[in-house]
């Protein structure tokens, strides 16, 4: 299986922006709601087509996984999609710090945890960095550097990481395929 990526809707900066806006009120929201502590998967996609069939796939592939790690204390989930690429919401029963802990486990253990972004919010909507915990910053899955340095300097065309996304993608497509006829 080969899967391209197509756009489903191609927005504009404005409409990133304006997303970005409205995921900040519907964490809030969501807070609120379940009195949880939230984790937030998105893919970390570049540019802005961000919504397209490999996103979706991605998420909709991740999200009962990440529904599996946390079965007993999952309070509710949620699934939007926008201009800022398809969102997976899980309210989660557990202490901030173990739940942002066993989402770095998954970034950094996943074969498609590189390409996730698991962002986790306590009860007051502060999000939780792997540096509030003693962790390093994420790295680049392409040269290594830290990610946020390659991001800030363009290090790396938009076509570069979308290839790497992809073929990530396909390799965990075929490894599954391949353990299902075993």
């Amino acid at each position: 299986m080969t899967l391209r990526t197509r756009t489903m809707k191609e927005y504009t900066a404005d409409e990133l922006l304006d997303a970005r806006e409205k995921r900040a009120g519907l964490i809030e929201s969501l807070l609120k709601q379940y009195n949880t502590p939230l984790l937030v998967m998105r893919v970390n996609y570049p540019g802005l087509k961000k919504t397209n069939l490999l996103t979706a796939a991605m998420i909709n592939d991740m999200s009962p996984l990440i529904c599996t790690l946390f079965s007993d204390n999952l309070r509710g989930t949620l699934l939007t999609y926008g201009a800022d690429g398809p969102v997976f919401y899980a309210a989660v029963d557990e202490t901030v710090s173990a739940l942002k802990i066993i989402a770095i486990n998954f970034e950094e253990t996943h074969s498609l945890g590189r390409c996730l972004d698991l962002d986790v919010y306590d009860r007051l909507g502060q999000g939780l960095s792997r540096q509030d915990l003693g962790f390093l910053s994420r790295k680049c899955y392409l040269c290594e550097d830290d990610a946020q340095h390659c991001v800030r300097a363009r290090r790396h065309s938009e076509r570069e990481i979308i290839t790497y996304i992809e073929e990530k993608y396909q390799d965990y497509c075929d490894f599954r395929e391949s353990s299902s006829h075993s």
